[in-house]
């Protein structure tokens, strides 16, 4: 059960942001199953894959970057603003 006294924890990802990630990559991966059954070429199976594992990657990005920045809050002795941190893990992934 839940503190109702405890502060939230910051989320340093846009949360809708990554809601439409994670279904574009379910219904990727639907048709992907899609297109097995249907005994399409391999060569296109592969280049959905690869599509489906661009956009994984980039989803486990955002949530290391979220990682770093819980820790940075956590070890921190002052206050960090949870906005500005946002906004640098996003400049940093569009970077890389």
């Amino acid at each position: 059960m839940k503190n109702p006294t405890a502060m939230p924890r910051p989320v340093f990802w846009d949360v809708d942001d990554m809601i439409r990630r994670l279904r574009r990559i379910e219904g990727q991966v639907r048709g992907v199953e899609g297109m097995v059954q249907r005994a399409e070429p391999c060569q296109s199976v592969l280049t959905q894959v690869s599509a489906v594992e661009g956009a994984i990657k980039q989803v486990a990005r955002i949530v290391s970057a979220c990682s770093v920045a819980e820790c940075m809050v956590s070890i921190s002795d002052e206050a960090l603003d949870a906005e500005q941190i946002r906004v640098a893990i996003k400049d940093l992934l569009r970077s890389g």
